[in-house]
C-alpha cells in the first residue's frame, strides 16, 4: 500500500542516544551492552544481530503528538545504521515475530487492537486505514508490549 509512511525514530535521536550517557526525553541511563537474540532497532528496523552493541533507552512513542506520554524500553544499534526508508513499505522482517497494531484517532483515542504474524501483517494494516477515524497505528511487538515503529497515511 503506497499511502502509507512508515515512521522510524529520528536520526537525531538515534544520534543522541549514540553519543549521550542519558537519553534526552527524560534524563534516564542509556546501557550500551552486546545484543542478545531478538532486538529489533527503532532506528533502521531491522534485527540487531546477537553479539552486536545495542543501546537500550526510553521512549515516548507519543512525544510531539499526544499530551499523554507512554515511556518504555527500546533499542537501537549502538554503533550506527541507516535509517529506515518512510517510503520503503512495511518492513516485514521485523513482522516475522508477533506485532499488535494499536490504531489511534485523534487525542490518542485507540480505536482497535489487532494482533498480527507475517501472514496477516499487511492485509491488517491496510483494512485498518481504510477507516477514516484512524490517524496512525503503532506497531509494537506482542510477546514484550514494546513499541517498535508508527504507521501514518501519506497526504494524498
Amino acid at each position: 500500500m503506497n499511502s502509507i509512511r512508515v515512521v522510524a525514530i529520528s536520526t537525531n535521536l538515534a544520534d543522541a542516544i549514540r553519543k549521550n550517557p542519558n537519553d534526552p526525553q527524560f534524563g534516564f541511563p542509556v546501557h550500551t551492552a552486546p545484543a542478545g537474540e531478538g532486538l529489533p532497532c527503532r532506528h533502521c528496523l531491522d534485527w540487531i544481530a546477537e553479539g552486536k552493541r545495542a543501546a537500550l533507552f526510553t521512549l515516548d512513542p507519543f512525544a510531539g503528538t499526544e499530551k499523554l506520554p507512554l515511556p518504555g524500553p527500546v533499542y537501537i544499534h549502538a554503533d550506527g545504521c541507516e535509517r529506515y526508508s518512510e517510503t520503503a513499505g512495511i518492513p516485514m522482517r521485523l513482522m516475522s515475530s508477533p506485532r499488535t497494531l494499536n490504531a489511534y484517532g485523534r487525542g490518542r483515542r485507540l480505536l482497535a487492537q489487532e494482533y498480527v504474524g507475517p501472514h496477516n501483517a499487511q492485509s491488517t494494516i491496510e483494512n485498518l486505514f481504510l477507516r477514516p477515524e484512524v490517524d496512525y497505528i503503532h506497531v509494537r511487538s506482542t510477546t514484550a508490549g514494546c513499541y517498535t515503529f508508527r504507521l501514518e497515511r501519506t497526504a494524498k
